[in-house]
């Protein structure tokens, strides 16, 4: 059991509440706003609204149960676990629905926000106590250095023809509309690696003594996830179609956006982590400047600086994350 003041509490009632705010959210969004969803995806909207408004409050109780297992942790499983099977179900039935024909891949980025991206937090939840959950987190520093490094890899040959980086616009088009199976696996390890990283910053804030940096610390990478999971769900649902303004919107959002919040949650960490000191130490700022970088190259548009501060960023994070595992064991030993 997870005692009351125990760090993972807190972060799981914060998933929690997020869970729940953004549940209740979606819910008045469908009950008030009920075409707007097929407006924004492009679809046709349902000729009775009161269907997908009734989705809404089913979504919206859903919500509720959230809010209670946030509040009363120890009384949370079997929400938590009703929970973590619609948000299984609802994936299934998202594909059955595609694969007929009836809704565009795009809505993708529906079944991701509402249901895939809550998976570890709750299947974490439930395995709590146990010997498996205990392996996967202690896992979480290797399972993030792996995940990033095949999204390194997927870059170069899976991606890359269809970035930015290739000046040739027309070319880039044609690789996308070519090879939809190879663009969409890529960006699909891209996602995990970014719910890696997440893991990955959760497990190092729970060893932070200061509760304030790690609480700020996490809200940032969490901010920085929503914002990395949208652009890779557009490049994944939405290209090539209205290829410019989406291309532009998700790289602002990925680069820009997630990757500084990223960078600034990184900061906060190390901070707040006074074991961490000499090589370690300082190859965590050579990672964090890279990482600002980035950024400030995404923002920009600047492909070149993109290019190079990304294998910097990645070449010196991957073996990195490695290495503070192996010195948080050492430590706690």
């Amino acid at each position: 059991m997870i005692r009351p003041d125990d760090s993972r509490a807190r972060f799981y009632r914060m998933f929690f509440a997020l869970a729940a705010a953004y549940n209740i959210a979606f819910a008045a969004w469908a009950i008030v706003w009920p075409r707007t969803f097929f407006n924004l995806f492009g679809m046709e909207a349902p000729r009775y609204a009161a269907i997908w408004q009734c989705l809404g409050m089913v979504v919206g109780v859903y919500g509720l149960g959230y809010a209670y297992a946030a509040w009363r942790l120890d009384r949370a499983f079997p929400f938590i676990a009703l929970g973590l099977l619609g948000k299984t179900l609802g994936p299934i039935g998202w594909v059955a629905t595609v694969h007929a024909g009836e809704w565009p891949i795009r809505t993708f980025t529906l079944i991701l926000f509402n249901d895939l991206v809550w998976w570890v937090p709750f299947g974490l939840f439930l395995i709590e106590g146990t010997r498996a959950g205990t392996r996967l987190r202690a896992s979480a520093p290797y399972l993030c250095a792996a995940m990033n490094l095949l999204a390194a890899l997927a870059m170069p040959l899976l991606l890359l023809p269809g970035l930015e980086t290739v000046r040739d616009r027309a070319a880039r088009l044609d690789y996308i509309e070519a090879h939809p199976v190879l663009w969409r696996m890529g960006w699909g390890v891209w996602m995990m690696a970014a719910l890696s990283l997440l893991g990955f910053y959760s497990w190092w804030a729970a060893r932070l003594r200061s509760r304030f940096l790690g609480f700020a610390a996490l809200t940032l990478a969490i901010a920085g996830v929503g914002g990395d999971l949208l652009a890779e769900s557009l490049y994944v649902g939405w290209l090539p179609d209205d290829f410019d303004r989406i291309e532009t919107l998700a790289r602002l959002l990925t680069g820009a956006w997630g990757n500084t919040l990223y960078t600034l949650s990184g900061i906060l960490l190390t901070l707040g982590s006074r074991w961490l000191r000499g090589s370690a130490r300082a190859c965590a700022w050579l990672i964090w400047t890279a990482g600002l970088a980035l950024g400030g190259f995404s923002l920009t548009g600047n492909t070149t600086g993109m290019a190079v501060s990304m294998a910097l960023l990645f070449i010196l994070f991957c073996p990195w994350v490695v290495w503070i595992g192996i010195l948080d064991r050492r430590r706690v030993s």
